[in-house]
């Protein structure tokens, strides 16, 4: 038995976003709290602010939103919802401002700090105010999910972070425009198209995965492999950017059925202490984290290469090759070395990813022992591609 739970409507194609205001008033809101990144704000603001006007809808702007939100900028968006007495959130912007917004809503619903509900066990248990997700970047996926990730700044200074789920995470209508993404570098196209092709692969080969998450998330694979090279070579071809925002989306689904595993249970503390951007972290540590679970995903790690590849392969190092030669393509960095991660923050990112809430989804119950190793793998090997 098995349950299968997507409810936020998608509103795809070029043009998308434009559809905001109209969408907005369709969920009753009169003034809205715009949750964006300060490099966001100007672009967001002067089309965001016409199309709600035309609906009568009044706009507040928090833009405090950095990467990895702390839960400090979460209460202080929410704060800002209740003093402008806003009755709905419009994020725009990649995983960060949409899982602030996330947060923000949840915070308002409660009527507490969201720090109380991050890595403790209480659950949110009120409906939330009406949330719009425009991403801006192809990647995260959250936009459709039941997650959001919050950074948290414990005594001593030292940041961790720190995911979280619920059903009233799920924002009410996702606006998914193709054409809101021509601007991204190829560096960042690179990173967020590497971040959803981890969802996708980690949702698939999961303990916990479905015959419907499957179908999500091996058509996001294949979307991937045949469009990711594009999007990173030529931002303005369309097609690309369609399917990678398309595979994004999907990836998400199939997160929010599946969950995920060990890739985001190191490139969590990798990015809090190392500060290496998420999308990227994943990029890097996706091949190594495949490479080790030959033996108990091997057939599911086959179906991922055929369909990342474009062809029919036969073992699973063929499949960590596609993936980790997609990387190479593409210019990633091929360990953490190459990136820039110190080894002074190995065993602090070890500490971190042995306690990672997902830890048992992965199809292997590795050891202690065994994720020290892989993390050696990761700083200073290469996996061939």
């Amino acid at each position: 038995m098995y349950e299968f739970h997507s409810p936020t409507r998608v509103i795809f194609g070029e043009g998308a976003a434009r559809q905001a205001g109209a969408r907005a008033r369709e969920l009753g809101m009169t003034k809205v709290l715009l949750v964006t990144g300060s490099s966001r704000t100007a672009q967001a603001c002067s089309w965001l602010s016409e199309v709600l006007a035309r609906e009568g809808i009044a706009l507040a702007v928090f833009s405090e939103v950095t990467a990895d939100p702390d839960t400090g900028t979460v209460d202080r968006g929410a704060e800002l919802y209740r003093r402008e007495a806003c009755d709905g959130i419009i994020a725009f912007g990649g995983g960060s401002p949409i899982d602030c917004a996330k947060g923000i809503a949840a915070s308002v619903a409660e009527g507490r700090s969201i720090r109380d509900f991050v890595g403790t066990s209480l659950a949110f248990t009120k409906p939330v105010p009406p949330l719009i997700a425009i991403p801006t970047t192809a990647g995260t996926g959250t936009e459709v999910t039941n997650a959001a990730v919050f950074t948290v700044i414990g005594d001593d200074g030292r940041r961790s972070k720190k995911g979280t789920s619920s059903i009233y995470y799920f924002p009410r209508i996702a606006l998914v425009d193709p054409e809101v993404h021509k601007s991204m570098p190829p560096s960042l196209t690179a990173a967020t198209g590497m971040d959803a092709l981890t969802h996708a692969i980690e949702a698939y080969v999961s303990r916990f995965h479905t015959p419907m998450s499957d179908m999500y998330c091996l058509e996001a694979i294949r979307l991937i492999g045949l469009s990711l090279r594009t999007a990173c070579r030529d931002g303005s071809d369309m097609k690309a950017r369609s399917d990678m925002a398309l595979a994004a989306a999907l990836g998400g689904v199939g997160l929010s059925q599946a969950g995920l595993g060990m890739v985001h249970g190191f490139a969590h503390p990798v990015g809090a202490l190392a500060g290496l951007a998420h999308g990227l972290a994943n990029a890097i540590l996706l091949p190594f984290v495949m490479d080790a679970l030959k033996e108990d995903a091997g057939d599911r790690l086959i179906a991922v290469g055929s369909a990342l590849s474009g062809h029919s392969v036969q073992n699973p190092d063929e499949a960590v090759a596609a993936i980790a030669g997609l990387g190479k393509d593409i210019g990633i960095p091929r360990n953490l070395e190459e990136a820039g991660v110190s080894e002074s923050w190995f065993e602090a990112i070890l500490s971190d990813a042995l306690t990672y809430r997902r830890r048992k989804a992965s199809p292997r119950a590795f050891t202690d022992d065994e994720l020290r190793a892989l993390l050696e793998r990761m700083y200073k090997e290469r996996i061939s591609g």
